[in-house]
């Protein structure tokens, strides 16, 4: 359950639609700019088609290549693509507009903001780009498995616990993920993928909003713990009290192999969502640098 007490509303003003994000800042991002000594990249988006990862529930991402062609075969000629999607399909951002319980949105404003046209609260347009601190706990790892079991939570005392076996601390600003290993389950076992996923839940409200933490992903379609036919999925507690109520981000759909191989565990963040007036969310392609 939520606790209605643990909120944001009106921490940065009553017309505050940035959320977390107002933690960035020119002095943040010149701390998160030291951490590369490196120059390693790490692309932490999955590939973004029909057969890729999308929720189940979700309409598939379509694309068609078309050619327009000059009549002259040594003229100009060019092929191009029309893509169809939901713009939370693959690896995407939530926009703190994109759900609401009791008639509220972020930072307490009405749902009257919603209609068929697109959020006039909120919306995805408002999120510039984040350039901060990102920290990956390997849960996974932690807890000795290839990946977590379909609709285990991820308890708070797991992922202090991951923080400390790993020497790292979440600190305010930060963009935290959340290895559960379920990325790999897609490609073994996708019966079994479908079906739901481990994750966190909203009882870790209250550690996210004192780790002051802007953005929370996951290797999985929804971040949060749920297993379809075992619970009122659409509730998506975690989502209320994230977006709605502490105005953290969400990503979904996080490749963090590779992460996890080089067992890299703090790195600089950089993403940005598209410019998607009104929208509840956008495509992302987040990078993790050392």
């Amino acid at each position: 359950m939520i606790d209605q007490n643990i909120n944001n509303w009106g921490r940065w003003g009553k017309n505050d639609q940035r959320g977390m994000l107002n933690l960035q800042t020119p002095a943040s991002i010149l701390r998160a700019l030291k951490l590369v000594k490196k120059g390693k990249t790490y692309n932490l988006s999955v590939r973004l088609e029909a057969e890729g990862p999308q929720h189940p529930m979700f309409h598939k991402t379509w694309q068609t290549t078309f050619m327009t062609t000059h009549a002259d075969p040594c003229g100009f000629q060019v092929a191009d693509d029309v893509l169809t999607m939901v713009t939370h399909s693959g690896t995407h951002m939530d926009a703190l507009g994109h759900c609401w319980t009791d008639g509220q949105l972020w930072n307490g404003r009405s749902t009257d903001n919603v209609t068929s046209y697109g959020i006039e609260w909120a919306g995805i347009e408002n999120v510039s780009e984040f350039v901060t601190r990102g920290v990956m706990l390997d849960i996974a790892r932690y807890k000795k498995v290839d990946y977590l079991e379909l609709g285990e939570v991820i308890t708070t005392e797991d992922m202090q616990g991951c923080a400390d076996a790993q020497g790292v601390e979440v600190q305010p600003g930060d963009v935290l993920l959340l290895r559960t290993g379920w990325y790999t389950v897609f490609n073994n076992n996708y019966e079994l993928w479908k079906q739901g996923e481990p994750g966190p839940d909203a009882t870790c409200a209250g550690w996210l909003k004192e780790k002051d933490v802007m953005m929370l992903g996951a290797d999985n379609a929804g971040v949060e713990s749920y297993k379809l036919g075992g619970g009122p999925y659409l509730d998506a507690r975690l989502h209320l009290a994230t977006l709605r109520d502490l105005g953290i981000y969400l990503i979904e759909h996080l490749d963090l192999e590779e992460l996890a191989k080089d067992e890299v565990y703090e790195f600089l963040f950089i993403a940005a969502p598209l410019r998607l007036p009104k929208a509840t969310g956008s495509p992302l392609t987040p990078l993790a640098i050392i």
